[in-house]
């Protein structure tokens, strides 16, 4: 992901939550918390993402750690 993605994506997403202001401010605390959220991680990903930081996925950690403690307990 190229710095040019990483700006794009995040133009759109200052987009979309301007575009959703009106609608948040009616919707109930459960639907602002989950907004909030969905939008911290996201942020959190394009600035480690930007600063050439790897992103822990869960896919890895089950090939690189659970996968070869599987195979040692079943013996195959």
């Amino acid at each position: 992901m190229d710095g040019i993605f990483v700006i794009s994506f995040l133009s759109m997403l200052i987009g979309s939550f301007l575009m959703d202001r009106k609608v948040l401010r009616r919707a109930k605390k459960g639907n602002k918390i989950t907004y909030g959220l969905t939008i911290g991680i996201i942020l959190l990903f394009l600035t480690m993402k930007y600063f050439h930081m790897s992103i822990p996925m869960p896919a890895y950690f089950f090939v690189q750690k659970v996968s070869p403690w599987l195979i040692r307990v079943l013996g195959i």
